[in-house]
C-alpha cells in the first residue's frame, strides 16, 4: 500500500477483523476531508498493524501516527530459484552483443523523482574506458539517452518500458553490476537492490540511505559511492572495467533479512495481535 493516510488506516480497522498494511513510502498529504475522516475513524487504527519496509520509513510513520502499531518488514521477497545461472548470463550477453570481457552495467526502471540520472550523466562524461550501459524500462529521458549514446566510451543498449519480466531478467543477466543512483535522503525500500541480491548480481549503489549503506557496507559484491558524486561513480565504473566485482553468495538475501515468498506468506497469514 503506497498511501500513509490515517483516514485509510482507521477506516480499514472499522471494516471488521484485524488488518496488516504495507506502507512503502510517505509521499501523500491529507486534505481537510481526509483529516476529518481520520479523526472520526481513529478508534479503528488499533486494529491495523502497519508494516514499514525500512527503519527510516518506520521512523517517519511513528511521527505521523504515534498510536499506530508499527513493525519493520521487507516488502520484497527472494527465492533461491531466482538466481541467474552462467548459461543465463552467457545467452544474455550474446543477445545484447556484449563481448565476454567487456564491462556492462544496467539501469532498470526509468527516471523517477528520487533517482539521480544527472550523476550518472556526469560519471559517463568522465569515463575513459569502454563500458556497456543497459537502460531497461521507463519512463526515460530521450535527450539524456541521446547524450549518453554520443559518449565516446559508452556502448548504450536501450529497451524502453514497459517491458516484460523476462527482458528485465535478461538485462540483469548481461550486466556485471546493477547501478542504483538516488538522491541523498531517499530511504524507501529499493526493489533494485533486492533484485541484485536475489538474482545474484553485483551492485554499484549511492550512499543515499544511511541504513542501507550500513547494511551493504563491507560486502565484497557491493561498491558504494557518495550520492551526487559523478567523479566517484566514474571511478567505480572504471574499476568495474578492470576488475569485476564478485557476485553475491546464495545466502546474501537471507543475510540481509529479505524473506522468501513462503516465509512472507507465512508471516502475513499467521494470527496476529494488533
Amino acid at each position: 500500500m503506497l498511501s500513509a493516510s490515517e483516514a485509510l488506516h482507521g477506516t480499514a480497522g472499522l471494516l471488521g477483523g484485524d488488518h496488516v498494511r504495507f506502507v512503502h513510502e510517505l509521499v501523500t498529504t491529507e486534505d481537510t476531508a481526509l483529516r476529518v475522516l481520520g479523526r472520526l475513524t481513529r478508534r479503528g487504527e488499533r486494529r491495523v498493524r502497519v508494516l514499514a519496509p525500512t527503519d527510516a520509513v518506520r521512523e517517519d510513520l511513528a511521527v505521523r501516527f504515534p498510536h499506530q502499531p508499527l513493525q519493520v518488514r521487507p516488502f520484497a521477497v527472494a527465492d533461491p530459484a531466482d538466481r541467474l545461472t552462467d548459461t543465463d548470463r552467457r545467452r544474455a550477453r550474446e543477445a545484447f552483443g556484449i563481448p565476454p570481457h567487456e564491462a556492462a552495467v544496467c539501469l532498470v526502471g526509468g527516471w523517477w523523482p528520487y533517482k539521480d540520472p544527472d550523476v550518472v550523466d556526469a560519471a559517463l562524461a568522465h569515463l575513459d574506458v569502454p563500458v556497456h550501459v543497459l537502460v531497461i524500462g521507463g519512463p526515460a529521458t530521450h535527450n539524456l539517452l541521446k547524450t549518453w549514446a554520443a559518449r565516446p566510451h559508452v556502448h548504450l543498449h536501450t529497451r524502453p518500458g514497459p517491458v516484460p519480466e523476462t527482458a528485465v531478467r535478461q538485462a540483469y543477466a548481461a550486466a556485471d553490476a546493477a547501478l542504483v543512483s538516488r538522491q541523498s535522503g531517499v530511504a524507501k525500500e529499493s526493489g533494485l537492490v533486492v533484485d541484485a541480491v536475489r538474482l545474484g548480481v553485483s551492485l554499484i549503489v549511492s550512499d543515499h540511505d544511511p541504513h542501507l549503506t550500513k547494511v551493504l557496507g563491507g560486502q565484497d559484491w557491493v561498491r558504494l559511492f557518495p550520492a551526487g558524486d559523478g567523479t566517484a561513480l566514474a571511478d567505480a565504473l572504471r574499476d568495474l572495467a578492470w576488475s569485476p566485482l564478485p557476485r553475491p553468495a546464495a545466502c546474501a538475501a537471507a543475510d540481509l533479512g529479505v524473506p522468501t515468498a513462503a516465509e512472507q506468506t507465512a508471516f502475513l497469514t499467521e494470527p496476529k495481535e494488533c
